[in-house]
């Protein structure tokens, strides 16, 4: 723990401080998180490191945080160590005051201590302005594409109740080994997430996410009122097009309006995509390096790797 400012103590997040992040989560959104999806989502114990994020109190009042998660990378060659950025917030009475770029900066020295190589975010406008000061760089858009459905929109009324467990009865949730070793084997000379059977099941301890399997492709989805599809495997652009042809059979059916994919520019998700929707542009990937030899051409990223998918 630090001293800010005389006031504020900056500390390393540890399980106990949970309830204060709740707690602020509230006071500044309005909305209610649960603590287990809060506990869940930093217990990163699964990748052997946890817990690289930093809050500040005020005479033991929580007033700001700033999230990130580990997550492993890998190639064909090695493993490494990278930081997500993921949430950040403080209170209103409190902003002004430099304790974003402190809190950033306490919990930038614990990911040092990890090898953590980089830090990055999928940038939003407010995230994008805040981490300019902090000296990030930009890398590259990700491209999104929309596959629109005409049927009932059921999938958000089941959305806006929490009904989403429905789903369960229509989609599996178990990727066969089979099925993951398909998932990742584009691009193994890049460094990618490291998707196995332990992130899937860290990803699912806080959301739901499903495997389906059609006309040789697969594709790891998680449905909150339409069918977002984290990555999917297809052996040809053709097989793509078949695939999707009845996944949106599927999601016709079960009143979801839209199929969205957001994925790397330049990968073969994105190559197969560009035969079946036109591409938008979407998220910028900013990142601090730690390491002056990573470069970020040598990674593909994925609408999975995001904090919330």
């Amino acid at each position: 723990m630090i001293a800010y400012k005389e006031i504020y103590q900056l500390k390393r997040v540890d399980n106990n401080d949970f309830p204060a992040i709740k707690e602020l989560f509230w006071k500044v959104f309005k909305k209610k998180v649960t603590l287990k999806y809060l506990q869940n989502k930093y217990n990163t114990s699964y990748v052997g490191v946890n817990y690289i994020c930093s809050i500040a109190y005020c005479d033991d009042i929580p007033v700001a945080f700033y999230g990130a998660v580990p997550q492993k990378f890998k190639n064909n060659d090695r493993e490494i160590y990278v930081a997500h950025a993921c949430d950040s917030y403080t209170l209103p009475n409190h902003q002004r005051k430099g304790l974003h770029n402190a809190l950033a900066k306490f919990a930038y020295e614990i990911m040092k201590e990890h090898d953590m190589k980089y830090v990055y975010a999928f940038h939003s406008a407010n995230t994008y302005r805040s981490t300019k000061k902090l000296g990030w760089k930009e890398h590259e858009n990700l491209q999104r594409f929309h596959i629109n459905i005409n049927t009932f929109p059921i999938g958000k009324v089941l959305n806006k109740f929490r009904w989403t467990n429905i789903y369960d009865a229509f989609f599996k949730q178990k990727v066969s080994p089979e099925a993951i070793k398909k998932l990742t084997s584009a691009h193994p000379e890049k460094y990618r997430l490291k998707f196995d059977k332990n992130f899937i099941d860290y990803k699912n301890s806080f959301k739901s996410h499903y495997c389906v399997e059609i006309e040789g492709c697969i594709f790891w989805l998680k449905i909150q009122a339409i069918i977002h599809v984290g990555k999917f495997y297809a052996p040809s652009a053709e097989a793509l097009q078949k695939a999707i042809k009845k996944l949106k059979r599927k999601a016709f059916f079960s009143g979801i309006t839209e199929l969205l994919f957001q994925v790397d520019q330049d990968s073969t998700m994105a190559a197969q995509l560009q035969t079946i929707a036109q591409p938008k542009e979407s998220w910028l990937v900013g990142y601090l390096d730690f390491d002056p030899e990573i470069d970020l051409k040598d990674f593909i990223f994925t609408y999975s790797d995001l904090d919330t998918f």
